[in-house]
């Protein structure tokens, strides 16, 4: 059986991966450039979570960004597109305070698409970051996502159970959750796993 392994630390070739991945599922004019990925991640080193293989290849990864509140809501509206983030509007974590969450990106190597041992390695790697916030008191206000396919808005309501809030203008579909009925969601998939 292949090894998997979660991994947190990732260079630009990396995000070049991982956005030639996301080429495979998601409209280019919706794709983060992986020197821009870089940015984000320089400026706060929890915003990505992949599963390398025992090739050491990254073939599965999520973004999740802790996004200023205005942004946020400019992506909530269907203001903005994920692809114009930058930087400047992630934010980084502080104990005590107060975040809004986007999840973007959630994307599967063609070849690991249907692993179900991908998949809940990604998810382990997901909650194991949201239990690292919730040790430094950090308090998850909403968590929004962005579903481009099939499966992704199955993740947002089945497994996350997220409401839909509306189609986006790049064929799209956005969904939220608040952040305490996220807790319930995470303790719920934890006892999965």
């Amino acid at each position: 059986m292949e090894e998997l392994k979660i991994d947190y630390k990732f260079n630009l070739e990396d995000f070049k991966v991982m956005e030639n991945i996301e080429h495979s599922y998601f409209p280019n004019d919706n794709i983060t450039p992986a020197e821009e990925v870089l940015k984000w991640y320089q400026k706060n080193n929890l915003t990505c979570i992949g599963v390398r293989n025992s090739n050491n290849e990254v073939i599965a990864s999520v973004n999740i960004l802790p996004l200023n509140k205005r942004t946020f809501y400019d992506i909530y509206n269907n203001k903005m597109n994920e692809a114009d983030v930058i930087d400047s509007q992630i934010e980084i974590y502080e104990g005590n305070k107060e975040y809004y969450l986007y999840l973007s990106s959630i994307s599967i190597n063609k070849n690991y698409r249907n692993n179900y041992r991908v998949i809940k390695t990604l998810l382990k790697g997901c909650i194991d970051l949201y239990k690292l916030l919730i040790d430094r008191n950090i308090k998850i206000i909403k968590i929004m996502a962005d579903a481009s396919t099939e499966h992704g808005e199955k993740v947002c309501k089945k497994l996350l159970k997220m409401d839909f809030i509306r189609d986006t203008s790049h064929n799209s579909k956005i969904y939220c959750i608040d952040g305490n009925n996220f807790v319930e969601s995470i303790n719920r998939i934890m006892k999965l796993l």
